[in-house]
């Protein structure tokens, strides 16, 4: 029989969840839209909904046999869930997530342990998705290895000796909110010049809206909404503004990967996020600003690479933290 892990990945937007075998490898996946700005117990029950799915699935293939029941070939053996936001420092109770209102203090280790009678394992998002990339993914043969989420936000995730670094509190890993000027713009986390704040997503559009003010010209002038995908595809198509303003902010993650490199010397970063779809045209202005900075024994065995598992990443890494609890992988 083979054992497999319920993994959630719980975001603003989607609630994601696969059944991933010991390997890293999603056999089946659901998906849903978050109720956002619901009661938890709203969106509690969406978890809920996602995880019965699964173990209804499971259970259905059993067969008569021999005049009984044949166990179905799946074993789940627990539930993984990744958070945004803090999680205490016992890992069971999401203290606040800034993507979920009114998601605060919520105990939900315990509430889906006593409603399935299974093991379950809570984790940052960050730092499920960065032990999915270590698991299975592009990390999968280092032992040190720091993970970049670029979206909306920054996020992080730490792997040292082939663990997970979670900080003192549990903390660990907010990279995005590494102030990189003293007198920056605000970030969305009450803070002043935090990395977020210069090279996430939401900072590029900023900065696009504002190049486009000083008059600028670009063929998203007049194109109405700008998005960080909108900017992406116009400097696919040769838009100078939006040339510029990828390169600017591949300078920027390049500072803030000197800065991870010259304190934690790891072998390998992950890039990972909807910003990553900008291939080379990020890529190369982060190894550019790397080469002039960071020190030679800092960078020159250490590899930059685009993740493997994408958006998967979540999943596979919250099933693979219960997996990895439970002595099932590693």
């Amino acid at each position: 029989m083979s054992s497999y892990a319920i993994g959630i990945d719980l975001g603003g937007t989607n609630i994601k969840a696969g059944l991933v075998n010991k390997n890293g490898k999603i056999q089946s996946r659901l998906s849903i839209k978050t109720n956002y700005n619901a009661d938890p117990q709203i969106i509690s029950n969406q978890i809920f909904g996602l995880i019965e799915e699964f173990i209804n699935s499971a259970n259905s293939t059993t067969a008569e046999v021999g005049g009984g029941l044949k166990p179905p070939p799946i074993s789940i053996v627990g539930i993984g869930l990744g958070s945004p936001g803090l999680i205490d420092e016992k890992g069971e109770t999401i203290i606040f997530s800034p993507n979920l209102p009114k998601w605060r203090n919520i105990p939900i280790k315990r509430m889906v342990t006593e409603r399935f009678s299974m093991p379950c394992v809570l984790e940052n998002d960050a730092n499920a998705a960065a032990w999915g990339e270590k698991w299975a993914g592009a990390g999968k043969e280092a032992s040190s290895m720091v993970m970049l989420t670029l979206g909306t936000g920054i996020g992080g995730g730490i792997v040292i000796d082939n663990k997970l670094w979670r900080g003192a509190n549990n903390v660990a890993g907010e990279i995005g909110h590494m102030v990189i000027q003293m007198d920056g713009p605000p970030c969305s986390c009450g803070n002043y010049g935090c990395f977020e704040a210069f090279a996430s997503a939401t900072a590029m559009v900023r900065r696009f809206k504002e190049l486009l003010k000083s008059g600028t010209s670009s063929s998203l002038k007049d194109s109405g909404e700008i998005t960080a995908k909108a900017i992406n595809d116009a400097a696919f198509q040769g838009d100078r503004a939006s040339l510029d303003i990828i390169k600017e902010t591949g300078q920027y993650l390049g500072i803030a990967l000197v800065n991870i490199m010259h304190v934690l010397n790891p072998e390998v970063i992950v890039l990972t996020g909807g910003m990553i779809g900008s291939g080379e045209l990020l890529m190369n202005p982060i190894k550019e600003v790397i080469s002039q900075r960071a020190f030679e024994a800092s960078y020159k065995d250490t590899k930059i690479v685009f993740s493997k598992l994408g958006n998967d990443a979540g999943i596979i890494g919250a099933a693979g933290c219960l997996l990895k609890e439970l002595g099932i992988s590693v």
